[in-house]
């Protein structure tokens, strides 16, 4: 088991199952992507619902379940902001990896989470903090090349204060030394040496632009908002899935457990106990909320 990123997401599956309480129990997740973590906790679960806003995500969840051969996974298209169509109290727990960010409207989501869980239901989520980006990181600049043809350029406005993100992202007709010697004169790409007289240069390339504008609540906004959705206890915690990768590195690698079932012992009690630690709000940015 020398892959880091196993361990990472073995330390997940524990996270949200113990954090939910969810083993053996019903359980939805907001914004599942391709899968997750629907389908690493599956095993474990009597049932898991995926709603994604995206209808070629649904997809691309159950051509993955059906590949993996788990038949207790299902998906459903739910647009951005509308009402969940499941019944009061259809579910025993709720997962939310760095989705709920992602809605619409993050206070109305809470509400109909609140609604389709039980009465003592769990929510667990995961929320990206913008302060790991305070004091140099607020302004960023991607680029890489999707083929020797063609490049993009991401451009991160991260606004901390105003707990939000604007992010541009722009498709160009060349490759991506092309540009970065367009933009940069052939220097590293940077958001400070980036000027409005070069960008306006690169319109010739340009194929496509997009933006868009994500709210990114702080822990304790969070917190506030999960209060406010009445749930009825709310607590930040350590992860389990930071934790995984932390004894990944600590372990020498003649140490490590030699396959799945023996990593699964080792990390399962770790994350039980680590989900109950209290942690500050944007340390370990994750909270379980109960109903």
């Amino acid at each position: 088991m020398g892959d880091r990123a196993h361990w990472r997401d073995r330390g997940a599956a524990f996270d949200f199952l113990a954090a939910t309480e969810g083993e053996g129990r019903k359980l939805l997740d907001l914004g599942p992507g391709d899968g997750w973590p629907s389908l690493i906790v599956a095993p474990y679960a009597a049932e898991v619902v995926g709603v994604d806003g995206a209808q070629r995500r649904v997809l691309v969840c159950a051509e993955n379940a059906a590949r993996m051969g788990i038949g207790n996974a299902r998906f459903y298209y739910v647009a951005p902001g509308a009402r969940l169509p499941f019944a009061d109290g259809r579910f025993d727990g709720a997962m939310a990896a760095s989705s709920l960010e992602q809605t619409p409207d993050p206070r109305a989501t809470l509400g109909e989470i609140h609604r389709v869980l039980r009465p003592g239901g769990r929510l667990r989520m995961r929320y990206e903090s913008l302060e790991r980006y305070r004091g140099g990181h607020e302004r960023e600049v991607w680029l890489w090349e999707d083929d020797v043809q063609r490049c993009r350029l991401i451009l991160y406005d991260r606004q901390i204060d105003e707990q939000r993100v604007m992010q541009y992202a722009l498709g160009y007709g060349v490759s991506g030394k092309t540009l970065q010697d367009m933009l940069w004169g052939g220097a590293e790409p940077s958001m400070d040496a980036l000027t409005i007289a070069a960008l306006e240069k690169s319109l010739a390339v340009l194929e496509e632009a997009r933006v868009c504008a994500t709210i990114h609540p702080s822990g304790k906004t969070w917190v506030a908002w999960l209060a406010e959705a009445e749930f009825r206890e709310v607590w930040p915690t350590l992860n389990g899935m930071d934790t995984a990768e932390g004894l990944f590195h600590q372990i020498a690698p003649g140490n490590r457990p030699k396959d799945m079932a023996a990593l699964d012992a080792l990390l399962q009690p770790i994350v039980r106990a680590v989900v109950r630690i209290a942690a500050p709000a944007e340390i370990d940015p994750m909270i379980t909320a109960m109903k």
